[in-house]
């Protein structure tokens, strides 16, 4: 893990905990920021950009291998990415990791994943954003505005609820 990640947080469950002295860098996620077209990384190590996923609402979904937490919600993203056509959603998993572990790399590849998985080891799009914990989600409207985040898998329910939300047109 490089210097600029190791302020990220891993949360395992439950309430947020901030720390009593916050890390310096930019300012935590905030609704209403539009999200540009960062370049990130596919697992065959070709730069793909946040531009190539058009489906109305983007879910994305910022997490680190050296946090085990991705193992654990690895299931839940599975199940949430089978209403994909349905609701008219995509998912998109971010790692915020410098580089693709091998053990990531092994784990990942035992079946094909129904999500995108990405890499942000250069903070494009995670650092303007500014992810400063793992997993942190994000869903995006059709105008690629945050509309809803939240620090830590809230689970399937509160993500589908979000993806409802942001379907509605803004008034």
């Amino acid at each position: 893990m490089d210097v600029r990640a190791a302020w990220l947080l891993c949360l395992t469950a439950g309430p947020v905990a901030v720390a009593a002295e916050e890390p310096a860098g930019p300012p935590p996620p905030r609704l209403g920021v539009t999200v540009g077209n960062a370049t990130l990384v596919d697992m065959a190590q070709r730069p793909r950009h946040l531009a190539e996923f058009t489906a109305p609402v983007l879910v994305l979904n910022f997490w680190a291998f050296w946090c085990d937490t991705w193992k654990k919600q690895l299931p839940q993203l599975v199940e949430l990415s089978r209403r994909q056509d349905e609701l008219g959603f995509q998912l998109v998993t971010i790692s915020v990791d410098g580089q693709w572990s091998d053990a990531a790399r092994r784990y990942l590849g035992v079946a094909p994943l129904p999500f995108a998985v990405r890499l942000d080891g250069r903070r494009a799009l995670s650092g303007p954003l500014g992810i400063r914990r793992v997993p942190t989600v994000l869903v995006l409207d059709r105008e690629r505005r945050v509309t809803w985040l939240h620090e830590a898998y809230p689970g399937n329910p509160a993500v589908l609820r979000a993806i409802r939300a942001a379907q509605r047109p803004q008034r």
